[in-house]
């Protein structure tokens, strides 16, 4: 089996996403978040997701040329609107802002809606603890398993991820 370094990966997934039609920015967010999450031992989220993002950018179940957006901001709180694209973009946009708005405020929040699955949650984060603030991210699910002793899907599985700075 052959063995790409993390730049050859990295670099394999962009050329792959931009084929499926995402933009330069879109494909290398999301491929260094996927890449991120290969090194980690994270296997099931991340290039193994590159034919699923693929199939969904050319079917039209995500826009490959959206472009994210801050539609309402509120000084330390800010919504990003995903613009149904990929969600890398998005949460690297409301990371940046989360970063300037902390220093500006002490705190902030922001929320991202129309979006895509957002990977590993800790690669979001990353650059917050990096920046020395505490962070913490949410999304929701799609119902994905059964209660106890049920047979349908009822609940997700609500991802949560946090950095605290050392």
């Amino acid at each position: 089996m052959a063995r790409l370094s993390p730049d050859a990966l990295t670099a394999l997934a962009i050329d792959t996403l931009r084929r499926a039609g995402a933009l330069e920015a879109t494909a290398e967010s999301t491929a260094r978040a996927l890449v991120y999450a290969d090194l980690r031992g994270l296997s099931s989220h991340g290039v193994a997701r590159l034919p699923m993002y693929c199939a969904q950018l050319r079917n039209g179940r995500v826009d490959p040329v959206a472009q994210p957006a801050i539609v309402a901001d509120r000084g330390a709180a800010v919504l990003v609107d995903g613009a149904d694209g990929l969600a890398y973009p998005a949460c690297d946009l409301a990371v940046s802002t989360l970063i300037d708005r902390a220093r500006q405020f002490g705190s902030a929040v922001a929320g991202v809606k129309r979006s895509h699955h957002f990977g590993v949650g800790a690669a979001h984060l990353a650059a917050l603890g990096a920046a020395g603030r505490v962070a913490l991210a949410f999304s929701n699910s799609p119902a994905a398993m059964p209660a106890w002793g049920g047979r349908r899907a009822l609940f997700g599985t609500n991802p949560i991820a946090a950095v605290f700075p050392r």
